[in-house]
């Protein structure tokens, strides 16, 4: 069976804890994974270390050759290494094992120093949303950094992390403000963020609501509905099968002999056709 995965080359700009995570998971989908732990003690020492059985009916263990190793090696290394920018594989591309090719990416793009926490921590704080910004796109954004913060040992609190979203909203969710902090002791990220999800959802309704109410447009004096194609009758004469403009009584109003205004056009349309009188 086999297997189709998508996942954005490492460039060094897009977060590297969330890479590792869906390169981790390929290599669990594709057999791989123990590669990362590095070559097992029992080789090293010249034994062959336990390997899944291949027999269906045998629960038993088998076991693995050093070549068997060698190339399980290889193919995890080349899975990650498929998964680099050129500019990143430039700087990996000597180390030739699976656990050395992971840790110097690590190394390199996994920095745990002062500048870099000091660095996350601050786009953590300073982060806000834009107006227009979808709150998913927004809640991507403060998940990202959250999870930089947590790859290199940083944990951050539950109630910090639903006060840094409520904080960072825009002036268009003020009253979310209010809503969400009124009254409690202490907030809940979960709880914060389906609350804006559903008040998006409730905005967004609303603006569709205001654009169908809109349907009757008003142009100067020519008015539009929507509706079913209508009977044409003269504004002139008031005689149906003929505009006015056509009417041979010079649309004069066989009623009381007047002239209609000119200014008042009604438009109906269906779906394919306008029809001005």
């Amino acid at each position: 069976m086999s297997f189709r995965f998508d996942i954005e080359k490492f460039d060094g700009r897009i977060n590297f804890g969330l890479w590792q995570v869906q390169v981790k998971d390929i290599l669990i989908q594709s057999g791989l994974y123990k590669a990362l732990k590095g070559k097992p003690a029992s080789l090293s020492e010249g034994k062959e270390p336990d390997k899944p059985s291949d027999s269906s009916g045998d629960k038993g263990k088998s076991k693995m050759s050093e070549e068997e190793w060698e190339e399980l090696d290889m193919r995890a290394a080349s899975q990650i290494r498929l998964c680099l920018a050129k500019n990143v594989l430039a700087n990996v591309a000597r180390w030739s094992s699976t656990k050395e090719l992971w840790e110097k990416l690590e190394e390199m793009y996994q920095a745990k120093s002062l500048s870099n926490r000091l660095y996350l921590k601050e786009k953590f704080h300073k982060l806000q949303m834009e107006e227009g910004t979808k709150i998913s796109d927004h809640l991507s954004a403060l998940n990202g950094i959250v999870s930089e913060l947590e790859s290199i040992g940083v944990d951050i609190d539950d109630e910090d992390k639903a006060l840094r979203l409520i904080w960072s909203l825009p002036s268009s969710y003020e009253h979310m403000q209010t809503v969400l902090m009124y009254g409690k002791e202490n907030v809940n990220f979960s709880e914060v963020t389906s609350k804006l999800i559903s008040e998006e959802r409730r905005l967004k309704n609303g603006e569709n609501k205001s654009s169908e109410s809109g349907a009757l447009s008003v142009c100067g004096n020519r008015k539009k509905y929507k509706g079913s194609k209508k009977k044409i009758i003269c504004w002139g004469c008031g005689q149906p099968g003929h505009l006015k403009k056509d009417c041979k009584n010079g649309g004069a109003n066989l009623a009381n002999g007047s002239k209609s205004d000119a200014t008042n056009v009604v438009v109906f349309e269906n779906e394919d056709d306008e029809f001005v009188f």
